[in-house]
């Protein structure tokens, strides 16, 4: 029942110490690290698992290389941190299946506050990816860019920060079951029609339909993923 143990890597190790010291807040963000050089200096280390130990970091989200300027302590956030956990998750096809059912109780709520707090400058900034989405698909493409700006122009109207950081920290996620169900035959304009919907109630101000429409939305691009994913 026992594996035999992994040694761990040596750019593990680093990793591990560079990210007990910003939790510690001995490394604040905004700091400059040392260089490559001095780094391995201080852990006598190689600067080949430096440069692996700073890779792994970068893409974690904790630090940020600028050309010419050095590396720094990034300020820890949702996005940031769980945004490359999202991108590896987006693999996993049970996963999103489930995902699209937070999504349902998500986006409904959504629609209804961005038309509770809708104003004239939102309603523009939600209109333009909708044309987008339009123009997209008389191309002939899916309209895959301008559906994701139209649920993040929602989102922003909807002025809810925490839910607005779950739906980008998910992007890549949803993104990948929006692009699946489009690729059914038709399905693009009947998507379209959908988000005009939302949108006209969205911009009446109608809270209660714009929940609704959100939610049959979804519903409907659920078991369009079902059937994309059975096949």
């Amino acid at each position: 029942m026992l594996e035999p143990l992994k040694k761990t890597r040596l750019y593990e190790e680093i990793v591990k110490q560079l990210v007990e010291l910003i939790k510690q807040g001995k490394l604040q963000p905004g700091d400059k690290l040392p260089s490559e050089r001095q780094l391995a200096e201080d852990l006598q280390v190689s600067r080949t698992a430096i440069r692996e130990a700073l890779r792994s970091m970068e893409s974690m989200g904790y630090i940020e290389s600028k050309v010419g300027g050095g590396t720094f302590i990034k300020s820890i956030s949702l996005t940031n941190v769980l945004a490359p956990f999202s991108a590896m998750l987006s693999q996993d096809d049970k996963l999103i299946k489930e995902l699209l059912e937070v999504r349902q109780l998500l986006e409904s709520e959504i629609a209804g506050l961005a038309a509770k707090r809708i104003t004239n400058q939102k309603i523009e900034k939600i209109e333009k990816p909708l044309i987008e989405m339009e123009e997209e698909i008389a191309r002939g493409e899916n309209g895959l860019k301008g559906e994701n700006g139209f649920h993040s122009a929602l989102a922003e109207a909807a002025e809810n920060s925490a839910m607005s950081k779950i739906l980008e920290m998910c992007g890549e996620l949803l993104s990948r079951s929006r692009e699946s169900t489009l690729r059914i035959e038709g399905q693009p304009s009947k998507s379209l029609q959908d988000h005009r919907e939302i949108f006209e109630a969205v911009k009446s101000g109608d809270r209660e339909k714009a929940s609704q429409l959100m939610k049959n939305h979804l519903i409907k691009a659920q078991d369009n993923f079902e059937k994309y994913y059975n096949k």
